[in-house]
């Protein structure tokens, strides 16, 4: 049983609980900026401390839904509690504003900001040991919450351009299904119906019993064949596992093909000299299917010669016939479809009238 995909443990977590720790965490550090403001002045602490203190912690609440404002308020809080936060720049509350920021993308301009305040809030004169500390601490500080950030946001754009990029190759594998079974069916069928249709066009007129007992006969053997093909194909599709497993036609079906296409009226030629396997088999098949299936139909033909054979490292597959005229261009879904076909094992393909009478399918395909 396939293991179903879960997503990792953070992302399963819902967004009201990170709101809800964004919260307490806020209050945790509005309550320590406050108690730092007391601390300053026990007697009378000032209304602009308070203001800060406050300013620069609860925001933190909200920082994911509204990071850019908070960021602008932090930083103007972080501003007004110089007075009573050693060093004098706020290294809590700014960092975590910022990788909030990163994580959005396109925060480069709010680092140089944050980098320009904390190491403007730690320098004073004389450049002592302890203030290239505290500088290299607060830049150090700063520069990691923005790296942090901007590592998550492009960890999230590759994942997505991942998940983007699989569904694009799902979607054209479908596609590419969908033609492929839309060629076969195409094929199976219309293969079946026009021998049928052309059988029982001579059952119509002939007179005697023997004469209609085989073209019956040779009816049922071709809708059998079609409606087998078609169960075949049709069964890929079905997900319960009950799918036939009959194999595709090739090679050694082809002379049940001639003789379906001889009780139809029309004289046929086959020659095989050469083996293929796999895919290049069913092409085979395939043009020799539908080259028959356009005699039957449009070309009036009463013999048609059809050739496989292997010439140096190719298979070359031909099919003339002697009718007046072939099926007219632009040619259907038939021919397009064989095209394709040959297009994908890198063969070459042509179909034309011949220059006196007839019409000839040709297809060279590399071994």
């Amino acid at each position: 049983m396939r293991e179903q995909l879960r997503l990792p443990l953070l992302s399963r977590v819902p967004a009201w609980i990170w709101v809800t720790i964004d919260a307490g965490v806020a209050l945790f550090f509005a309550a320590v900026f406050v108690g730092l403001a007391v601390s300053r002045n026990p007697s009378a602490p000032g209304a602009l401390d308070y203001a800060a203190a406050l300013a620069t912690g609860l925001p933190i609440a909200v920082r994911r839904l509204w990071p850019r404002a908070v960021f602008v308020i932090v930083l103007v809080g972080g501003l007004g509690m110089r007075e009573f936060f050693i060093p004098h720049a706020d290294l809590l509350c700014l960092p975590l504003v910022l990788y909030t920021l990163a994580t959005r993308g396109r925060a480069v301009a709010a680092l140089l900001v944050a980098a320009a305040v904390a190491a403007q809030g730690v320098l004073a004169p004389p450049l002592t040991t302890v203030v290239r500390d505290q500088l290299g601490l607060a830049l150090a500080i700063v520069v990691a919450a923005w790296a942090t950030g901007t590592a998550v946001y492009q960890r999230r754009r590759y994942t997505e351009q991942l998940a983007a990029q699989a569904e694009e190759r799902a979607r054209a594998r479908a596609m590419a299904e969908r033609l492929r079974i839309a060629r076969e069916l195409h094929d199976v069928i219309g293969h079946g119906l026009g021998t049928i249709a052309v059988q029982a066009g001579v059952a119509g007129h002939l007179g005697g019993a023997e004469e209609m007992r085989g073209a019956l006969t040779s009816i049922e053997e071709t809708s059998r064949s079609a409606l087998r093909e078609t169960r075949r194909l049709l069964g890929v599709l079905r997900e319960d596992g009950e799918a036939e497993l009959a194999p595709a036609p090739g090679l050694a079906d082809l002379g049940a093909l001639a003789e379906r296409t001889r009780a139809a009226g029309l004289e046929v030629e086959l020659k095989i000299d050469g083996e293929v396997e796999g895919e290049m088999e069913l092409t085979v098949y395939r043009i020799v299917q539908e080259a028959l299936t356009n005699v039957l139909k449009h070309a009036g033909a009463r013999h048609v010669r059809v050739r496989v054979e292997r010439q140096g490292d190719g298979l070359v597959v031909e099919v003339v016939d002697d009718g007046t005229h072939g099926p007219a261009g632009p040619y259907g879904h038939g021919l397009t479809g064989l095209r394709e076909r040959v297009r994908v094992l890198g063969g070459e393909f042509e179909a034309g009238a011949r220059p006196l009478r007839g019409f000839r399918v040709m297809a060279r395909l590399p071994l």
